[in-house]
């Protein structure tokens, strides 16, 4: 299995919420931290304000185990809802990158 890279990026919904971003990205580095195949997680901003979020997993299986973990977690919606007044979902795009 060849490792799995994740690349999300997303302009925020204002820029006032940065702070907003940085606190919840610190609570979803602890919690993806204890997934089973976690590489690592890295989250930057470009200079136009721009939020990466990169995510390096064992295999596209680990990536796709905890997807759907986290999906069916009784507290998704409420987690989605505030992720949302967050991201402009709207200007969200994911890449996904299987590394050789």
């Amino acid at each position: 299995m060849s490792e799995h890279f994740v690349i999300m990026s997303f302009e925020l919904n204002n820029q006032d919420l940065m702070n907003d971003w940085k606190t919840l990205s610190k609570e979803i580095d602890e919690d993806i931290a204890k997934a089973d195949g976690f590489i690592s997680r890295d989250s930057g901003v470009d200079e136009d304000g721009r939020v990466y979020c990169l995510v390096k997993w064992q295999s596209k299986v680990h990536h796709a185990n905890f997807t759907k973990l986290f999906e069916t977690r009784e507290q998704w919606p409420q987690m989605m809802a505030y992720f949302c007044n967050i991201a402009n979902m709207e200007t969200s795009t994911t890449q996904i990158l299987e590394i050789f």
